[in-house]
């Protein structure tokens, strides 16, 4: 799964409603998967809606550049405050990047 000491700053995240027990590899590595997916899928999804607005941009086009700024002004607010994964009473927030 992780290095040791990656795994260590992993637990360490990783908040239990399970009185202090430590969660089983599946559910780390569920935690983890659910993790990097999110910050995948939030990284292509802005880096993509900043390739269009340029593009509109290049283009001139004021209709498209207004619609996807609303978008990705959407995008960014719906991450703003970041996201909270959970896995069989475990879980874990995740901030982001937003600039």
């Amino acid at each position: 799964m992780l290095h040791p000491t990656h795994e260590q700053h992993f637990m360490k995240k990783v908040k239990s409603a399970k009185n202090g027990r430590r969660p089983s590899r599946q559910v780390l590595q569920s935690l983890y998967a659910q993790m990097t997916m999110e910050y995948a899928v939030f990284e292509f999804n802005k880096k993509r809606l900043q390739r269009m607005i340029d593009e509109a941009l290049d283009q001139e086009n004021p209709d498209q550049f207004e619609e996807l700024t609303a978008e990705y002004n959407a995008l960014i607010e719906e991450y703003q405050d970041g996201k909270t994964i959970t896995e069989q009473g475990y879980e874990i927030e995740l901030d982001f990047k937003l600039q």
